[in-house]
């Protein structure tokens, strides 16, 4: 895979309903460590490389995008990133809200899948890979918080209800399962769930 970096994103289009906050500590903009760092990641399946020392760094305000053809380890790179694959070999390091820096695969579980409910966001590109299909969007969002600590209904509601709006899909379809929903609202579901904590 490729990986091609373009300066933070400006501007909005009209039609957006509010800024999202993403909820970063603003200091780790002035950052003198990549909030991402990627080195030598290596995995085999067999006696095929599915990814051969891959290496990156991504900066606070950085945007980053992984391409490259069918096969070329794209989906390897990212499974291993967000700890749902182990490398053979290399590290990823994470620098998180409080400035601290961590080797993802050196994490206990625990500490993973809490990472994965708080400043990791992983939209699939099958959507039902990302969401729950038989539970509302509501609860899709709202479970999230709940992996949190919070519990007072109305506020996972409410919250909800936002980022369904933030998002561009009809707060009216809160209480509708991700199933009636068109490709594109399912992707823009997966964001809000993952945005929301």
């Amino acid at each position: 895979p490729t990986c091609h970096r373009m300066a933070g994103l400006h501007g909005k289009r009209p039609s957006d309903p509010a800024p999202i906050s993403l909820h970063i500590d603003m200091s780790l903009l002035n950052s003198t460590a990549p909030l991402l760092r990627v080195e030598g990641i290596r995995k085999r399946y067999g006696d095929r490389w599915g990814l051969a020392d891959a290496s990156f760094e991504l900066w606070p305000g950085e945007v980053m995008a992984v391409v490259g053809e069918s096969g070329s380890g794209k989906s390897t790179l990212l499974n291993i990133i967000a700890a749902r694959t182990n490398p053979d070999g290399g590290h990823v390091h994470f620098l998180d809200r409080s400035g601290q820096t961590h080797d993802i695969h050196a994490m206990n579980q625990a500490q993973q899948r809490l990472l994965a409910r708080t400043d990791w966001g992983f939209v699939h590109q099958n959507p039902a890979d990302g969401l729950r299909m038989d539970v509302s969007a509501g609860a899709n969002v709202g479970e999230r918080l709940m992996g949190l600590g919070e519990r007072h209904y109305a506020n996972i509601r409410n919250t909800a209800l936002s980022w369904l709006a933030r998002v561009e899909i009809d707060v009216a379809r809160i209480d509708n399962t991700p199933r009636t929903f068109s490709g594109g609202m399912r992707q823009r579901l997966q964001i809000a769930r993952n945005l929301v904590t």
